[in-house]
């Protein structure tokens, strides 16, 4: 950045407070990515925070992450700030804001460091934006977390279902639908050898259909119900991810592959060799692993609830199933194997998966962070930001 443009406002130094000052370019901002995971962390905010902050590094923003726990203190020539639960981490989360100046604090969550963000942007005058990514299953939980995004200028959210589940804590939320990468995730990248390989190792009849799920093998994503996989012929399950419920799914998806958790380079060579990926979760919002599928060529089978529906168009791009019935999953799975052209059904998922992240972001700075910044207010004051249409 130009020295001319920097003067155009000033940061703090080390240890003083009050108002940051404005610079008022939307082409040049300072955004505080404000997170509770981060890389080297696998997972759906990680990914969206990784998104937001190269294209904005890339279109020639300036990012402040803020994350809670060990890890980097930099990535992609940002600087990372790495909150320490136990020594004050709201006194470290004003520091980093108050030091860095930003034109506008984006909370992925309105947990424990996001509270913290929001509290002390408030008090600078600095506009928020909470993007919520996570399910909101239990109602006390809902409730508080609702409260606390009542608190921001203006909340996204990544799905339909999340829209109306907001609603209903008078949450006015906006859709702000992830990307994908389709030139990471493509079926030009499948692997014919390791396919070979996993549909026929356990196999005395010929290739099974190598059928897939890809995500954290923890309870609140409904893992348990791939143990009903077993039932299904003709098939071979690959769990490609690790976590707490991985003991007891080895124990009962026998002859299944658990390959633990992979980087970003080998998930982009598995996805698209797999025939089918089957997503067990009834309240996932982002949907990324549905999204990276569908870009690679892959059906996907999931449950008619959460983001599901907005990224799976049944009998067109794969298959939707009832979540209440506890053997609908299995007669899907064995339905789409069973298919001799489910091929065609990830062609389709691919035709469709069209949004990138590049237009995701944009999107989210055209007609979020710009008129945010803005609308900069006294520090300390409530105003809400109406969502643009």
């Amino acid at each position: 950045m130009k020295e001319a443009t920097r003067a155009r406002f000033t940061r703090h130094p080390p240890g003083r407070s009050g108002p940051v000052t404005p610079r008022g370019d939307p082409d040049d901002m300072r955004i505080a990515l404000v997170t509770e995971t981060f890389f080297p962390a696998a997972d759906g905010t990680t990914t969206t925070v990784k998104a937001v902050a190269d294209r904005l590094v890339e279109t020639g923003h300036e990012v402040l992450v803020v994350a809670r726990g060990p890890g980097l203190a930099s990535y992609g020539g940002s600087e990372v700030v790495r909150v320490r639960q136990l020594d004050r981490p709201g006194a470290q989360v004003r520091e980093a804001l108050e030091r860095f100046g930003p034109d506008l604090v984006h909370v992925t969550s309105p947990d424990a460091v996001g509270r913290k963000a929001l509290k002390h942007a408030r008090r600078l005058g600095v506009p928020t934006l909470v993007v919520e990514q996570s399910a909101l299953m239990d109602v006390a939980a809902d409730y508080w977390r609702s409260r606390v995004a009542r608190r921001s200028d203006r909340v996204l959210v990544t799905s339909r279902w999340m829209v109306g589940r907001l609603a209903e804590f008078e949450v006015d939320a906006g859709l702000w639908p992830p990307g994908t990468d389709p030139a990471a995730f493509t079926p030009a990248l499948r692997d014919e050898w390791l396919h070979e390989r996993w549909s026929r190792a356990r196999s005395r009849t010929g290739p099974l259909v190598v059928v897939g799920y890809v995500g954290s093998l923890r309870k609140r994503h409904d893992v348990r119900r791939l143990a009903a996989l077993v039932r299904v012929p003709g098939i071979r399950t690959v769990v490609v991810g690790d976590g707490p419920q991985r003991a007891w799914l080895e124990a009962r998806l026998h002859g299944a592959k658990f390959t633990g958790e992979l980087g970003t380079g080998d998930l982009a060579a598995v996805l698209p060799t797999l025939d089918v990926l089957v997503h067990p979760g009834e309240h996932e919002t982002c949907c990324h692993a549905l999204r990276e599928a569908a870009a690679a060529g892959v059906p996907v089978v999931a449950p008619r609830s959460g983001g599901a529906p907005d990224v799976v168009v049944s009998l067109e791009t794969g298959l939707l199933y009832d979540p209440t019935d506890e053997h609908a999953l299995a007669r899907a799975v064995a339905a789409i194997a069973a298919d001799r052209h489910r091929s065609l059904l990830g062609a389709r998922a691919r035709e469709l998966a069209t949004r990138t992240w590049r237009q995701a972001v944009d999107e989210l700075v055209e007609r979020h962070y710009v008129p945010l910044a803005a609308s900069r207010r006294a520090p300390g004051a409530e105003e809400k930001v109406l969502i643009s249409p």
